[in-house]
């Protein structure tokens, strides 16, 4: 791995531009971003998702930015180039996702069932890219695959997305990479905590599909 490029940084945060490919954090590898910028993650992508990730560089800050990410403080916006169309836009998807640790997958359900929790997500067309949508996709809850199977579960596949996508159509294209971007990052932080200072700042990177 290459030595990532900050996207932002001060004394107490570090935004980092993470590629498709790598772990944002793991238990069980030592190739992993967190390792590479030597701060702890405040946040993960999967790893086929590129986008921004924010680093903790001393532990007021992890403290403040778990807090923030608890009660939706951190406003993610993702974009995502999808099999498909959006026929009402914007939309805002909720439902109940629940984790089958067994195959590594999620499912989402309208009714609340034993084990899953509610999201929540809101869904924009942006334009049409060759023969695809560009979805702008902001998610209120932020749960494990969250983005990407409940884009799937209203027809919109995420291109070269191996989990939740169209198989055959990724195959056809011959795409075996996901067009999935965390692409922008703002804050509301209250006026005690000590990151309020961000609150006047955002970030936003173009995702290398659209390059």
């Amino acid at each position: 791995m290459t030595s990532p490029k900050p996207i932002y940084q001060d004394d107490n945060i570090l935004i980092i531009f993470k590629p498709q490919g790598i772990e944002t954090a793991s238990e069980t590898t030592e190739d992993t971003l967190e390792k590479k910028v030597g701060h702890p993650a405040c946040h993960r992508l999967d790893v086929n998702t590129e986008g921004l990730v924010i680093f903790a560089k001393n532990k007021q800050t992890a403290a403040s930015m778990r807090t923030a990410f608890e009660n939706g403080l951190v406003d993610k916006t993702y974009l995502a180039l999808c099999f498909g169309k959006l026929h009402k836009s914007p939309l805002t998807l909720s439902g109940y996702l629940l984790k089958d640790a067994k195959n590594s997958t999620v499912k989402i359900t309208r009714e609340k069932v034993p084990g899953s929790v509610a999201i929540k997500t809101n869904v924009k067309f942006v334009k049409t890219v060759k023969d695809f949508s560009l979805i702008e996709v902001k998610p209120f809850t932020g749960r494990t695959h969250q983005v990407r199977a409940h884009l799937a579960s209203i027809g919109l596949s995420i291109v070269g997305d191996s989990k939740y996508g169209d198989f055959k159509l990724n195959r056809a294209y011959g795409i075996k990479k996901q067009y999935l971007c965390a692409s922008s990052l703002a804050f509301n932080f209250p006026a005690e905590s000590n990151l309020h200072y961000l609150n006047a700042k955002s970030f936003s990177v173009t995702p290398t599909f659209l390059k």
